[in-house]
This record gives C-alpha cells, sequence and structure tokens, in this order.
C-alpha cells in the first residue's frame, strides 16, 4: 500500500464521477480509503514475480451495500512519490 494525495483524489472525483449514485442500491454515500493498493493477474493462487502488470487502485465503498468501485491511481494523478511521502 502507498500514501495517496487525499484532497487531489476527492478534487478528481469531484470533477469526473460529480453525484454519481450506486449502480447497485442507489445511494450517494462513500468510504474514499486513503491508500492505493495492487490489481495483479490471477496465477491459481500462486504469488508471481516479475514483469507484469500491477495496476494502482483505490477503492471507492458504498457505505450502504458495500459495493466497492476501484480508481486508477495513476489516471487519477494522485499516486505520491518516495520523496514527497519523506518531507510529509
Amino acid at each position: 500500500m502507498s500514501e495517496i494525495n487525499t484532497e487531489k483524489l476527492l478534487q478528481h472525483l469531484k470533477e469526473k464521477w460529480k453525484t454519481q449514485p450506486c449502480p447497485l442500491c442507489g445511494a450517494r454515500q462513500w468510504n474514499v480509503q486513503s491508500k492505493s493498493f495492487e490489481l495483479r493477474e490471477f496465477h491459481g493462487g500462486n504469488l508471481v514475480l516479475g514483469p507484469g502488470p500491477i495496476i494502482p487502485v483505490i477503492p471507492v465503498i458504498c457505505t450502504n451495500c458495500g459495493n466497492t468501485i476501484l480508481v486508477n491511481s495513476l489516471v487519477a494523478g494522485v499516486e505520491m512519490e518516495g520523496k514527497e511521502k519523506k518531507n510529509e
């Protein structure tokens, strides 16, 4: 997991997502995680190291039904570089 620029993420969601309801239950209450996670290709439960795509995602969770939407943190521009993390 890595820290993200939460303010920048919320601004990105506000601009792109606006006030979209949950597609499952229609609620408009979301919980945005403050860390990004890795999404990798599944290899039957085996951890495969080496080349291959890893997608950094931020879970956005509906607080009513638990539906989870993943936002690519690189596309959103919210990943913090190592130097920035050390200076905080």
